[in-house]
């Protein structure tokens, strides 16, 4: 089956409630971007990817030709975390007391 027809077959209509304002600025940008607002409902799915970050990234990975399997899982970077000889508390600490002490009392 050709990419277009199955795309076709997998879409659905669906309809939101949006306010009148916001839609009307959204519309004014899809026609500013593509010259019309024949590819509102692309752009609608656009805006709508754009809130899966972990989609985003696995597309963004894909387009620059990186491989993802090869991404360290979270145990691993934190197994390869280097550990600090210092604490954030400490060092924050230091520096308001420092600060604390150029700074004249009444």
């Amino acid at each position: 089956m050709p990419p277009r027809l199955r795309r076709t077959i997998m879409d659905i209509k669906t309809t939101v409630n949006i306010d009148e304002e916001t839609l009307q600025e959204f519309k004014r940008v899809v026609a500013s971007r593509y010259g019309s607002t024949r590819k509102l409902s692309a752009a609608i799915e656009e805006a709508i990817r754009s809130f899966n970050t972990a989609d985003s990234l696995k597309r963004f990975a894909k387009a620059q030709e990186i491989d993802t399997a090869t991404f360290p899982s979270v145990k691993e970077v934190e197994k390869r975390r280097p550990t600090l000889k210092t604490s954030a508390a400490e060092t924050v600490r230091a520096m308001r007391d420092e600060r604390a002490a150029h700074i004249p009392r009444h």
